[in-house]
């Protein structure tokens, strides 16, 4: 776990104009009540002292009326003394020592506020020197844009955001900053004001181009590997095929992924039915070793062995395949054992018959490609898919119909005992259509 030190040496102190903003924002009506003040005393000197006693009771019955009205409005909060204006000090401190830059500007562009990291990226030493997020970027046009787009979103009363990428910045060749606005707040007043947000994330875009590298480095040595690697769904749609077993058999890359490239079309005759019908318990993972033969784009069959690796969700349903594949057409002649024992697995999956090996109580140990194609096997009418899957999916019994168990039952027994001379059994097959075998 990486550690970053966000504690620095010496940060200017945030600029926060607000208060001065709220003071200056009522000259207009100090001097509107200076001038009517003015307006009503040379009235009265007009009028003369005889004559000015009505006047001067109906002045003071106003400034009394205006004075109920302004105690009422400090107590409703309404109208708020300024000096009491500057907050929770424990807010404004976490405020002003956030680690991201903050900003609040007028509709003007003027700076209200400032934070110290704010301060910090654009290189402002004093209250003077710091500028409007558009002032700092004017000589950038990428990143200038993407700030004119940020203005006119704080103008429609919406949040945005954007990442730029900065060169120069903080000394830096170059910086990748996160630029947040919105407008300050609901109410008439405040929605004038725009609140930004810097942050600087240059460490992170580092990370994710470190993770990038190391991922492509990865798929690099998956692809130039001296095996062969893919993977397939249930549907038997390939995902990936590495460089090396797409070289072997002459097939395009650029058809992987996209629906393209079938199990079917790299798989000779009928074995991409034994890697599509693998079944197992919820959860389970399960790996199959198998020795088959590929077949190239133009027809040539080339042996193989998949080291297949399928895990299954919760549900029962298989996941994309982990296959690992070795190629056993190399060297074949240096090693006549090895030789023989591939020509075997060869006609063992290309035989026209289906073929099963069992134990004594029917249970299916290994069989060829056409067996998992012919007798793929389906739940029974009534009985849980995955308790079928447990009991009786990887069992001989199941290929027939239930009526005719029982002469295959005792043929089994006679073979588990050591009889030679069994007598074939004729049966119904289960499926959807009627079909008899022997």
């Amino acid at each position: 776990m990486a550690m970053q030190d966000l504690s620095e040496g010496f940060r200017a102190p945030a600029v926060d104009r607000s208060q001065a903003s709220v003071r200056g924002g009522s000259i207009g009506m100090v001097l509107l009540v200076a001038i009517t003040l003015v307006g009503a005393a040379v009235g009265l000197l007009l009028v003369g002292r005889g004559n000015a006693g009505p006047y001067i009771l109906a002045l003071l019955a106003f400034l009394a009326m205006v004075g109920v009205f302004s105690a009422f409005a400090l107590a409703t909060g309404i109208l708020r003394v300024a000096g009491k204006a500057a907050g929770n000090p424990m807010l404004k401190a976490v405020v002003d020592e956030a680690v991201d830059g903050l900003l609040v500007t007028d509709q003007h562009g003027r700076v209200i506020y400032a934070n110290a990291a704010y301060l910090d990226l654009v290189d402002a030493t004093d209250a003077d020197d710091v500028r409007p997020v558009e002032r700092v970027f004017i000589g950038d046009p990428d990143v200038s844009e993407a700030v004119y787009r940020l203005l006119k979103a704080a103008r429609e009363g919406r949040r945005s955001q954007e990442e730029v990428r900065v060169a120069g910045l903080k000394g830096r060749a170059v910086s990748w900053l996160r630029l947040r606005v919105r407008p300050l707040g609901d109410a008439r007043r405040d929605r004038r004001l725009t609140h930004w947000t810097v942050a600087d994330v240059t460490r992170d875009r580092e990370r994710q181009e470190n993770v990038f590298q190391e991922l492509q480095h990865a798929i690099d040595y998956l692809d130039h590997a001296p095996a062969g690697f893919f993977s397939v769904d249930a549907n038997g749609d390939i995902g990936y095929l590495n460089a090396t077993l797409a070289a072997w058999l002459d097939h395009d890359l650029a058809q992987v992924g996209s629906g393209g490239l079938k199990l079917a079309d790299i798989v000779s005759g009928n074995g991409a039915a034994l890697l599509t019908t693998l079944t197992a318990s919820p959860g389970d993972v399960k790996t199959e070793v198998m020795d088959l033969d590929f077949k190239t784009r133009g027809g040539r069959t080339v042996p193989v062995r998949l080291y297949h690796k399928v895990a299954f969700g919760a549900d029962g349903a298989p996941g994309a395949s982990r296959t690992l594949v070795l190629s056993r057409a190399r060297g074949e002649a240096a090693d006549p054992q090895r030789t023989a024992e591939v020509r075997f697995m060869r006609f063992f999956q290309s035989t026209p018959m289906a073929i099963a090996t069992v134990d004594k109580a029917g249970r299916i140990s290994r069989n060829n490609s056409l067996f998992a194609r012919l007798f793929e096997i389906a739940p029974n009418e009534g009985q849980d898919k995955s308790q079928e899957k447990k009991s009786d999916s990887r069992s001989i019994l199941s290929v027939v119909s239930e009526r005719d168990r029982e002469p295959l039952e005792s043929a089994i027994r006679q073979a588990a005992e050591g009889q030679s001379d069994v007598a074939p059994v004729d049966a119904a097959l289960t499926g959807k259509h009627e079909r008899w075998g022997r």
